[in-house]
């Protein structure tokens, strides 16, 4: 009939009430998080800012935590929230390096990529990103004037690599169509993996802060494949 209003059940009118009240809360979420990370971001470049003026000033073992803290204008306890030593706060983001959940996640996302090319990608992602350029070319001076650099946080990086092997370890065992040494176990190969995406990485942060390039990941990996290449036929000359 004409004019007739449609009478909605009142489960249905309830039921769009919470979605529209679901929605609303994940979009405050959302806004949160992104104000909670804008703000921990923020903090984690000044950090990283003051601790690389301070080490080109008076070099590593002339700095301390405190120092960077007085530098920056924060607390200790800010300083541990963004970063978990004065090593990490020179060297970049590592320990923003994702979980062995995140990490298996992101490999699952990029399974048409060679897995090994998206371990140095994330290595290399978690050095650098949100870092500006300002920060770029205080570490590429850091770097240069104190090549040592690149061995502290020996133990930070040593924590990553166990953690990209738990994460490969289990994700080759779901996925072994991805596998490149066969022949070996899963073990084996989520170590030797995980052992060469750590020296990819860091020889791609040293062709970027100290050769003024800007290599892909896959392009580090077939310029080290060249290198050992070539190496390996000079070392059977020698024998």
């Amino acid at each position: 009939m004409l004019g007739s209003k449609v009478v909605v059940p009142c489960t249905e009118t309830a039921h769009r009430g919470d979605e529209r009240v679901r929605a609303t809360w994940n979009r405050q979420s959302r806004r949160r998080k992104a104000c909670r990370y804008r703000k921990k971001l923020k903090a984690r470049l000044s950090v990283e800012r003051a601790a690389l003026e301070l080490v080109i000033e008076r070099g590593y073992d002339g700095v301390t935590v405190e120092d960077i803290c007085a530098r920056a204008e924060i607390s200790k306890k800010t300083f541990f929230n963004c970063f978990p030593s004065k090593a990490a706060a020179i060297m970049g983001r590592l320990d923003s390096f994702p979980d062995d959940e995140q990490l298996v996640r992101i490999l699952e996302e990029h399974s048409e990529a060679c897995y090994l090319d998206v371990l140095v990608g994330v290595v290399g992602t978690g050095a650098a990103s949100g870092v500006d350029e300002g920060i770029v070319n205080l570490r590429r001076e850091a770097l240069r004037s104190m090549p040592q650099l690149f061995f502290q946080g020996q133990r930070d990086i040593l924590a990553i690599q166990r953690s990209m092997a738990d994460a490969l370890r289990a994700h080759l065992a779901e996925c072994p169509e991805r596998r490149m040494l066969t022949d070996r176990s899963v073990e084996e190969e989520a170590l030797v993996a995980s052992s060469t995406a750590i020296g990819l990485a860091r020889t791609r942060s040293m062709l970027t802060v100290c050769g003024d390039l800007e290599p892909s990941a896959a392009e580090t990996r077939r310029l080290v494949a060249a290198y050992l290449s070539a190496g390996d036929k000079a070392c059977q000359g020698d024998g």
